[in-house]
């Protein structure tokens, strides 16, 4: 059904010359891609939704997407399953900020080990999409950036009493840094 629908998208765009009939297996990827972000994305709210944590999981997204866009880690070997293991990581991820009495302290020691474990191992590379050196060289740059601003901002927040946003972020970084180490050992 989906790709029917990527397909009659490409092919209407292609139609009003507003893409090339050559790009159009590029087009329709792109749109399948953008689709599946979107329901992931309409997926991770739905579960704030149910759990009546949407500012919590938004947060945990805004940090989370892009360490992990950047950094790499672990995948899934279909999008079923990539899918399957993204709800339950988000399910069990808002499930541990409601759940675990958190403080300050915690929340900075986690965050300080987890962006170790993400600082020396980012990026890591998928089976299927190894790294150039320049590559790896932006990412590894773009991870390390990313990072220090997230726990900055873990810092921050702590600091001016808003443990529940430090929380949200310091979790995103924990994950990605779980991701990484499941994404080197599964190598």
């Amino acid at each position: 059904m989906r790709i029917a629908i990527t397909e009659r998208i490409t092919d209407i765009l292609v139609s009003h010359e507003i893409i090339i009939a050559e790009n159009r297996n590029l087009y329709t990827y792109g749109l399948q891609q953008g689709l599946l972000m979107i329901f992931n994305i309409a997926t991770i709210l739905g579960i704030g939704i149910v759990l009546n944590m949407v500012w919590e999981s938004i947060v945990f997204l805004l940090t989370f997407v892009p360490l992990r866009s950047n950094a790499g880690g672990y995948h899934a070997k279909t999008q079923l399953r990539c899918y399957l293991y993204s709800v339950a990581m988000i399910t069990a991820t808002l499930i541990c900020i409601q759940i675990i009495p958190w403080t300050s302290a915690v929340c900075l020691t986690m965050s300080l080990g987890a962006g170790t474990i993400i600082f020396f191992l980012a990026p890591v590379e998928a089976v299927n999409k190894p790294l150039g050196q320049v590559e790896r060289a932006v990412y590894k740059k773009r991870t390390r950036f990313s990072l220090v601003l997230f726990v900055f901002l873990v810092l921050l927040f702590c600091y001016i009493g808003q443990l529940a946003i430090s929380v949200c972020i310091m979790m995103g970084v924990v994950v990605v840094s779980i991701v990484l180490v499941l994404g080197r050992v599964s190598k």
